[in-house]
């Protein structure tokens, strides 16, 4: 039997919503419903980014949101937000999309493990996509790069189907994207040789429908797919320069790594800087080992290194999520030219009373899926050519605050053994994780 509308809409958590709706009443919101309170929320909320908004003592704005729907007509909201002075709040909300970035850069939205927002919270899922959209000008961006589980029991036809809803929003507003299906999107759990049914269920997802579209926006191409779409490779050009991103399934096997090594080694790609996206790769402490995906992984770990490593002049960064943490991971030093990074929040509930925002771990097994809202995070990562730089930041959409820890916002080079000026790092390359970071090996 297919579920009803009522449980395919399964909101953000009903102590939340209220916390929201209490906030939302304190600021003079009005006409604001259950599913709608994190497009008030989704804006740039942090302190430390005051010097960038443009705040005032006290001013309002209304603004129309209006949500993509399956149904021929949209759900409508208008909504009045009034922006408080951050001495006076501790917060303040951006009225409009200033510029965010410096001239002559660009950014690269990077989302993973969406799981348990296509299983149990699409609406937040949609919100999560509509903040993008939202802010694509602001960080002048080129891509969207997805590591994978998009869903979370990939032989459940709804799951899909609020992941598409979710992505085509993208899409709709002429934004690309890349993704690749990682162990949870395979028809059999884990089984790569299983398939998916991605790209038959999610037009968002099929590659013959996703190719024209990226194909038509003039600084992207499609460069190539395999496996139905669980490997996808799109090229975007900016400040002069040609990017290849090379996203991998979950423990592809030898052809796999062969497809991506054909890309490497192909003459079109020869002057390309190359990202390379596996959905698991790194895990939350910087190992290619992880304890318990190792045995598992390390024949597709070991292959993609060398891959890499053959190509270290064109190779310099690797993203990946797949092992469930709270702030992810990004390497202390170079690996052969490259840096590497990984963030997956997939399980956090950011529950305010848990210190992490976890909320879970290996022996809580209780917590539902729908309190599950980590997937709603996403990793701006912007780049600066003329610096050589890249900086990061990570923006909670389920919170409506930017994530401030040295995992999650830091810069680091860019390009190694480049001639550039100096550039001061960010603290936040640590050789360890703070405690209590890593691997949620019953999550992942």
């Amino acid at each position: 039997m297919s579920p009803s509308d009522a449980e395919r809409e399964r909101k953000v958590p009903r102590r939340r919503f209220l916390k929201w709706t209490g906030a939302l009443a304190l600021a003079g919101v009005a006409g604001v419903g259950l599913g709608y309170a994190s497009n008030f929320l989704g804006k740039p909320t942090d302190s430390s980014d005051s010097t960038k908004l443009p705040l005032v003592t006290s001013s309002s704005s209304t603004s129309t949101i209006t949500e993509p729907s399956t149904s021929s007509s949209a759900a409508t909201v208008t909504m009045t937000t009034t922006q408080a002075n951050s001495t006076g709040s501790g917060t303040s909300t951006a009225t409009s999309h200033e510029t965010q970035v410096p001239p002559n850069t660009f950014s690269i939205f990077w989302m993973t493990d969406t799981q348990f927002l296509s299983e149990s919270n699409p609406a937040l899922y949609r919100m999560t996509t509509k903040w993008i959209v939202d802010n694509w000008s602001a960080y002048n961006g080129k891509l969207v790069v997805h590591t994978g589980d998009i869903v979370e029991t990939g032989a459940t036809a709804v799951e899909w189907q609020n992941a598409n809803e979710a992505m085509s929003i993208l899409s709709k507003n002429n934004i690309p994207y890349s993704w690749c299906a990682g162990n949870h999107d395979d028809l059999v759990g884990g089984e790569t040789e299983s398939g998916w049914m991605g790209n038959v269920w999610a037009p968002a997802f099929d590659p013959n429908t996703m190719k024209p579209k990226v194909n038509a926006l003039g600084y992207t191409t499609w460069a190539s797919d395999f496996h139905d779409g669980m490997n996808t490779a799109v090229t975007f050009s900016a400040n002069g320069w040609n990017f290849l991103v090379i996203n991998v399934e979950f423990n592809g096997d030898s052809t796999a790594v062969d497809w991506v090594g054909s890309l490497l080694d192909d003459p079109l790609y020869a002057d390309y800087k190359v990202i390379i996206a596996p959905h698991a790769y790194m895990d939350a402490f910087g190992d290619i080992h992880d304890p318990r995906w190792g045995p598992t992984l390390s024949d597709f770990v070991n292959g993609l290194q060398a891959v890499m490593d053959a190509h270290s002049s064109n190779v310099f960064l690797t993203l990946n999520g797949h092992f469930a943490t709270d702030q992810g991971y990004n390497t202390a030093t170079p690996i052969n030219n490259r840096n590497q990074l990984m963030f997956d929040r997939q399980d956090c509930t950011d529950d305010p009373s848990s210190p992490s925002g976890r909320g879970i771990d290996v022996s809580d097994s209780t917590t539902p899926d729908s309190d599950k809202v980590g997937g709603s995070t996403l990793m701006i990562l912007t780049f600066d050519t003329e610096k050589n730089q890249i900086s990061t930041k990570t923006y909670d959409v389920y919170t409506g605050k930017w994530r401030t820890n040295a995992y999650e916002q830091y810069t680091i080079p860019m390009f190694f053994g480049q001639q550039v000026a100096p550039v001061p790092i960010v603290p936040g390359s640590l050789a360890t994780p703070p405690l209590g970071v890593g691997p949620g090996p019953e999550t992942a």
